[in-house]
């Protein structure tokens, strides 16, 4: 009978919960009605997909700002029987999320256009490619919602499978290769995260993080054994934001995938992977006995930071520089982490939001160098940023942004991390703060090298004799619209948060208070 009346209750909960899931809920429908409109058209049009896509997350953001609007500063919901968590902080996130999705859809409806783009042209294929970018979208919302490792297993593994598909969406040689190695250091991370987070439930009794008894299984565990159960679990969050030592596969995989799931996977689930992180550093890595959580975390953030800025100053293909300095910002994600308590928090999040601003033009700017070039060679960029003003001065802006210099809010969001290592440490005199600050400017003078190589390549190498048909010069009038709205749309932004930054900071604050 108690069995009974348990059940009972918990499905009354599980009903109620439902209601703070409609933005997954939008998300999940979706995916539904896209995998079956794609079934049922003979003849596929890219618009309509496109279409669908954009009105889901139109619908899934409606949602998630009525969420804001309905939870309190520190609220914090749990749902699904503590599975997952509903707060301003997730919600945030996901706003994020919505908003590179609504750009990404935008993003590959100009690749489908015109006979002169370069990248994926399966038109037979587009149903399937939008229904993957959705499946990352849901699993990176479900990642920010949860401290129970169940969910955060499901959540992982839902992304990463559908980034597995997306990664082949070039259909040649390359790209396939690229998806494989990206499913086999997936399978490898998630096979060591699985193991991981089975030892610390077998140590614990339970798969929720915020409960006592989690942390008072690890304090009573052989330290060696809570360590290694520890260590296992993070490698999984690690392959996810692409922090040393599992970020090999970065580069391939950028290099090998359309343009657009590039910029989308720069992105979502690092980001994704940044907000699970700052919800479970504080148990496993700030509060496990006998575990150099703060010293481990330092290390990889500086380790991080260095192999990706060094490993990009050779490259000669320009989504490959963008990857390795994909890798380099998530060693400074990383030092926000470490230091992510109290306004921390709120310098973590904005760099964050300017991040993912910097890295979709970065992209976008490079497919339309790319659409003019058929070539992502920065060499092949010489002398086209006189030729073409407005994408040479918008790629500098860019690219100074990305190296975290003025006037653009990539120096101001550098500016807050820094600040707040340093903050730390003059609070706690702990020299692994000290060294992460260090590493940090050591690696932003490094990345001044690679990221102005291409508005080098722009404004002051001779262009080489072209023939016209290897340029485009004369884009239909729909291409320049949607090429001038992509930049405008990201390039404001990092400008105006330069000067009012109190602006989104502002938005930030209302997440948690600060005491």
């Amino acid at each position: 009978m108690e069995i009974t009346t348990n059940l009972a209750n918990d499905l009354r909960v599980i009903l109620r919960s439902a209601t703070w899931l409609w933005p997954e809920v939008t998300l999940a429908a979706g995916l539904v009605v896209l995998l079956l409109t794609d079934l049922v058209m003979r003849k596929k049009r890219g618009g309509l997909f496109v279409g669908m896509l954009l009105l889901t997350v139109l619908t899934s953001g409606y949602f998630l700002l009525q969420q804001w609007d309905l939870l309190s500063v520190d609220e914090s919901l749990p749902r699904f029987l503590n599975t997952l968590l509903v707060d301003r902080l997730a919600v945030y996130l996901k706003l994020l999320f919505s908003f590179a999705l609504f750009f990404v859809g935008l993003m590959s409806l100009r690749t489908y256009s015109g006979s002169q783009q370069i990248g994926f042209e399966r038109l037979d294929r587009i149903g399937e490619y939008y229904i993957m970018l959705l499946g990352v979208a849901l699993g990176a919302s479900l990642m920010v919602s949860t401290t129970h490792l169940l969910t955060i297993y499901l959540a992982i593994e839902l992304v990463s499978l559908s980034s597995y598909v997306l990664a082949n969406f070039n259909f040649d040689r390359k790209s396939a290769e690229a998806s494989m190695k990206y499913v086999l250091y997936g399978s490898a991370a998630s096979g060591l995260m699985l193991y991981g987070m089975s030892l610390l439930y077998g140590l614990t009794g339970t798969l929720l993080l915020t409960e006592t008894a989690f942390l008072e299984g690890l304090q009573a565990a052989p330290p060696l054994l809570s360590s290694l159960a520890i260590g296992l679990t993070i490698s999984g969050f690690l392959f996810k934001i692409s922090a040393v030592p599992f970020h090999v596969w970065v580069p391939d995989i950028y290099e090998g995938v359309p343009t657009p799931v590039a910029a989308f996977f720069s992105v979502v689930p690092k980001i994704a992977g940044v907000g699970l992180l700052l919800r479970v550093a504080p148990v496993l890595f700030f509060s496990t006995p006998y575990f150099p959580g703060e010293w481990l975390l330092g290390l990889i953030a500086m380790v991080t930071m260095i192999a990706g800025n060094v490993a990009a100053l050779h490259q000669t293909n320009a989504k490959r520089m963008l990857a390795y300095s994909s890798i380099a910002h998530s060693g400074f994600l990383l030092a926000g982490v470490l230091v992510a308590k109290g306004w921390g928090l709120y310098n973590v999040l904005f760099y964050a939001t300017v991040y993912l601003v910097m890295n979709l033009a970065a992209f976008w700017l490079i497919k339309l160098l790319g659409e003019r070039t058929k070539s992502y060679q920065i060499a092949d960029y010489r002398g086209l940023g006189l030729r073409f003003p407005a994408l040479g001065i918008a790629m500098l802006l860019v690219m100074i942004a990305l190296t975290g210099l003025p006037p653009t809010a990539g120096f101001t969001a550098k500016l807050f991390i820094f600040s707040a290592l340093w903050d730390a440490y003059q609070q706690t005199l702990e020299p692994q703060l000290l060294y992460v600050f260090v590493v940090g400017l050591f690696n932003t003078v490094i990345s001044l090298f690679y990221y102005l190589k291409i508005p080098y390549y722009l404004f002051f190498k001779n262009t080489p004799d072209r023939t016209e048909s290897t340029i485009s010069t004369s884009p239909t009038y729909s291409s320049q619209f949607s090429g001038k709205f992509g930049t405008f749309l990201l390039i404001i932004p990092l400008l105006l948060l330069f000067f009012k930054a109190d602006w989104l900071l502002a938005i930030i604050s209302q997440i948690i208070s600060v005491p």
